[in-house]
């Protein structure tokens, strides 16, 4: 069989581009500054929402000494630094002063001396001295006056945002935090009380709701503190023994004890399990106590370094013979029923090694202590669990916000009174403005507003655009001999109902497809299916449905990477117990999808807003960059998305790894993956020509790294559009960045029919531009979509580029329009799509890795924590190239 097509420009020819040196780029840097507002949207109706944000009414005007802090040798750790601060030595002489448990310390009172002064803890605490001393030097300088009052001629205008409001700003966020983290445990700006509310996810972790507070600076000029619930996970406070049976999910103390057993090592001896590996990975840095009659340490804690390939029977220490003074071996099993009478149950698991040198525990007198973040990646039952107890409704999270400003107690708090910091009691309430929603158009010209509902279906109702090409070469393939499989007469039944279907939905579908049963490796059953319609119809396949007993990453995984990399044709992976029913519902559903990957559209948004509506020769890129589960070694994924079309509804995808844990795309990946998809929209859309327009849309960077992306992603993009034009490009940039990881939410009043949706969420189409966002920059948070559960949450736009100098208007009812165009959804979406679709194809991509497939998922979710980091392995390897066949898979929507 014969490829039709093949384009010499797809990425695999792309891998050894001749890349620009640094000093080419610095021609094609854009300014950077901040954007201001340009006024505000005046579309649609005015809404009044609360927001969980309270306004500072009163801070601190004075002016306030800063000092720089340090302990030791400056290696210390944050328990030891916090033990020595706390010191009767420090308080003594330095009174009214807070700590940012690091090395800052700001104070009222001028101590123009500092403090240079030797702390002895174990004297503090009236300890015994022992063999090495418990002492560390405390060094506190003053450095520099802060002075407040610039936050006030700031928020007026009258003084420029730099390093004085900076520092300002800083020292009260720490000032905020001072007290609540002197009665709570805290992880950043969250606090969380050990007996508070917390559920049980199962395997040893505990889910607890805390409270989470942050100062913003908003228009009206003013500061207000943002107080949300917040939601982690935690250790249960158990027995070692009891937490690692929940690592393992094993059945009992001697299942445990079973997995943690050495094993040979293929030389005569013994070697440690991988069981005993990830326990000894897991338990490392956790704080333990020890308990059992006669513990002469009850109520210390000490701090795991990791597990003993021995056991209590087996280590042995010295123990002095009081009537000889004789020093004598003895196993710790034998020590512990001798001296305190205590029979070990478990003597068979491992011992546990403490940082503290010498100290060594059975791990069943252990019990974790406090509260311990738990860092590693959740199992699908217990994210489930998560999802649902962390999904409140909107009166049960404003219930728990308005709890947990009480639980702050701001006008009672010690330290904000000394200082003079006053917070409202009173939730703010702000005027948000409600968009018209957009007709949502399909083919035949046929057209319907879903209004506030944010929903609609596909009854009756033809794609905007049919596929292409005329869908007469593709093949069903589906995978028997496995419990819930589906067999030849339910995959019969599914082919007549989807063909129907498809042309009901105006799709073209000249011929049925072949039918063909797979046995085999996934591998080889994809290349026969692929061969087989092949040869029947005598043209590369266009399409192959592959129909797979249960609901399984791997599969999927390796039939995705045969259809993209090996053989470049659009695939739809369908479980049997659906594709068995074969209901409407579903089969639009799956129709959807296929249409897209076959050159189709689903519908398209029209504007109520003429302004917001593109402008000729307009570009719109997304870009995403996902990472690796914590613990999970794989490359981060840098991901572009590139729309094809005139209204922004089909996007082109391309993805590479962006080295380890790197946010910012780097140049080579965005030359890469950006060259060839600016060159087919040349082509294609731009009628020969360069886009004059281009948005912008980057989703998960910080505000911190605003400037890097303008200086760097914006900077390579516009290098190449110069050099695709013969340095003749003068088109005109809008860069906006898209953040969901923020806690600030809106509640309209209880049963405001036109502000609230039967949930009580904002309906889509609210926009809020005033009181919690910028006072100088073009921010704005947008609700564009209908929560399913829990509280809904605003995206947070961020115009940090406008060189196209929007109307608030055009920008904002145009991203919201752009929602309801979601290729695969009969809803709005919560994100601008050309971000969402970079995030699908980040996450696609971990498909293409160079791997054989038969070494299993390197970063999927069944991936053990101790699998290491390959020596040899480069940090940013390459992915297999997606095949370009006649069905020009690159430039379709194979992500999808």
């Amino acid at each position: 069989m014969e490829n039709l097509y093949h384009n010499d420009s797809l990425p695999n020819g792309l891998r050894h581009l001749q890349l620009r040196t640094t000093d080419e780029y610095e021609k094609y840097r854009v300014p950077v500054d901040t954007v201001p507002r340009p006024g505000f949207n005046t579309t649609g109706k005015e809404i009044e929402l609360s927001l969980n944000a309270y306004p500072i009414l009163k801070f601190p005007n004075k002016t306030v000494h800063q000092y720089d802090v340090n302990i030791g040798n400056g290696k210390e750790s944050p328990a030891l630094i916090k033990k020595v601060w706390n010191s009767q030595a420090r308080k003594n002489v330095l009174r009214q002063i807070i700590f940012d448990g690091s090395k800052l310390a700001w104070s009222l009172n001028n101590y123009q001396d500092g403090l240079n002064v030797l702390v002895d803890l174990d004297g503090e605490n009236n300890r015994p001295v022992g063999k090495v001393p418990n002492v560390f030097r405390l060094v506190v300088r003053r450095t520099k006056a802060v002075n407040i009052s610039v936050l006030t001629s700031w928020l007026q205008g009258q003084a420029p945002f730099g390093e004085p409001v900076l520092e300002a700003m800083n020292f009260l966020d720490h000032l905020l935090r001072e007290y609540p983290s002197s009665k709570f445990h805290s992880i950043k700006r969250s606090f969380f009380d050990e007996h508070g509310d917390n559920f049980d996810l199962g395997n040893g972790v505990l889910a607890f709701k805390g409270v989470y507070q942050a100062i913003r600076p908003t228009i009206p000029r003013r500061l207000v503190i943002n107080i949300d619930v917040s939601n982690t996970c935690f250790w249960a406070r158990i027995s070692l023994v009891g937490a690692a049976i929940a690592l393992f999910d094993a059945r009992d103390a001697q299942h445990l004890i079973h997995l943690l057993r050495p094993v040979k090592d293929g030389f005569g001896g013994t070697t440690e399990s991988d069981g005993f590996y990830e326990c000894h990975r897991r338990l490392k840095k956790l704080i333990v106590q020890a308990h059992y009659g006669g513990c002469p340490v009850l109520g210390k804690n000490f701090q795991v370094k990791g597990l003993i390939n021995g056991s209590a029977r087996q280590y042995l220490i010295d123990v002095k013979d009081p009537a000889t003074g004789k020093i004598n071996k003895m196993s710790v099993e034998e020590y512990f029923h001798k001296k305190y009478d205590v029979y070990l149950r478990y003597w068979e698991l491992p011992m546990v090694e403490m940082t503290k040198k010498g100290v060594v525990y059975p791990m069943e007198v252990l019990t974790l202590h406090g509260l311990q973040k738990y860092p590693f990646k959740l199992t699908e039952y217990q994210t489930a669990a998560m999802i649902k107890y962390a999904a409140n409704r909107p009166a049960e999270r404003l219930d728990s916000i308005t709890k947990s400003k009480k639980m702050l107690d701001h006008a009672n708090d010690p330290v904000l009174k000394s200082f003079g910091l006053q917070v409202d009691n009173n939730m703010l309430r702000t005027k948000a403005r409600l968009l018209p929603s957009p007709d949502i158009q399909f083919g035949g010209n046929q057209r319907i507003n879903a209004g506030t509902s944010g929903r609609w279906d596909l009854r009756g109702k033809k794609f905007f655009q049919p596929n292409k090409r005329p869908l007469d070469c593709w093949g069903i393939g589906y995978f028997t001999g496995k419990r819930g499989s589906i067999n030849q007469a339910q995959v019969t039944n599914f082919t007549d109902a989807f063909v129907k279907a498809y042309r009901n939905h105006g799709g073209d579908v000249p011929r049925y497809p072949l039918l063909l049963e797979l046995k085999e490796d996934i591998g080889q059953a994809i290349k026969r299916l692929y061969s087989t319609v092949g040869h029947k119809f005598q043209k590369d396949p266009q399409l192959l449905l592959i129909i797979v007993p249960d609901k399984n990453s791997f599969t999927y995984l390796r039939i995705k990477k045969s259809c993209d990399c090996r053989w470049g044709v659009p695939s739809q992976v369908l479980q049997a117990g659906h594709a068995s029913k074969a209901q409407p519902q579903y089969l639009s559903n799956v129709l959807m999808k296929v249409n897209a990957k076959l050159g189709g559209t689903t519908a398209r948004a029209v504007p109520k807003v003429t302004e917001a509506t593109l402008r000729p020769q307009t570009m719109i890129i997304g870009a995403d960059v996902t990472h690796p589960s914590l613990g999970v070694w794989a490359p981060s994924m840098a991901a572009i998305s590139v729309c094809m079309d005139q209204y922004g509804c089909r996007y082109w995808g391309a993805c590479e790894a962006n080295g380890e844990r790197v946010e910012l795309i780097n140049r080579s990946n965005i030359e890469i993956m950006l060259t060839p998809l600016i060159r087919e929209w040349m082509s294609t859309v731009g009628g020969g020509r360069a886009p004059d327009h281009v948005y912008y849309f980057r989703d998960g960077v910080s505000t911190g790294q605003f400037a890097q992306v303008l200086e760097r992603e914006v900077l390579d993009m516009r290098a190449i559009f110069m050099e695709l034009t013969g340095q003749q490009w003068k088109g005109k940039f809008t860069v906006v960045i898209a953040n969901k990881r923020h806690h600030i939410r809106a509640f309209p009043k209880p049963n405001d029919r036109n502000a609230a949706d039967r949930n009580g969420n904002p309906l889509p189409g609210t926009l809020i531009s005033r009181d919690v966002t910028s006072p100088f920059d073009w921010d704005f948070l947008l609700y564009s979509h209908i929560a399913l559960q829990g509280t809904s949450r605003p995206v947070h736009y961020h115009v940090i580029l406008d060189q196209i100098k929007h109307k608030p208007q055009e920008l904002e009812n145009m991203i919201y329009d752009h929602c309801y165009q979601y290729m695969r959804s009969t809803t709005s979406v919560s994100l601008f799509p050309a971000v969402y679709y970079a995030h699908l194809i980040a996450n696609r991509a971990r498909h293409h890795e160079d791997i054989p497939a038969s070494s299993g998922p390197r970063s999927a979710p069944q991936v053990k924590i101790t699998n290491p980091k390959p020596e040899k392995r480069p940090i940013d390897p390459r992915l297999l190239p997606i095949y370009g066949t006649s069905n020009r898979l690159p430039f379709q929507m194979w992500f999808i």
